[in-house]
């Protein structure tokens, strides 16, 4: 299995920026909870760093990661959600 956690932080701790990016990012949480081979996927604000924010991602093999980071949701989310942040997203990658 792999587990990806992606951080971001936005470029703007305002209200309305955290708004949309959760937003985006619920939407994203929901959609790719139902690709194939997904085994977990959440959200997460950090409680101590405003405007830091967190995808962790469990997916069943190289195979399923491919496919979701090809599928319709993630194309057109994923950007959007990368247009918020301040530098991107830094993405750490665990095999188990």
């Amino acid at each position: 299995m792999i587990r990806l956690n992606a951080f971001f932080e936005l470029k703007s701790d305002k209200d309305t920026q955290v708004l949309a990016a959760t937003m985006l990012a619920k939407d994203l949480v929901a959609q790719s909870r139902q690709d194939d081979g997904c085994i977990d996927y959440d959200f997460f604000k950090s409680t101590t760093r405003p405007g830091v924010m967190m995808f962790c991602e469990t997916w069943r093999d190289q195979a399923a990661l491919d496919a979701h980071s090809a599928s319709a949701h993630f194309v057109s989310l994923v950007p959007q959600i990368e247009a918020l942040t301040k530098n991107g997203m830094h993405l750490n990658r665990f095999e188990f």
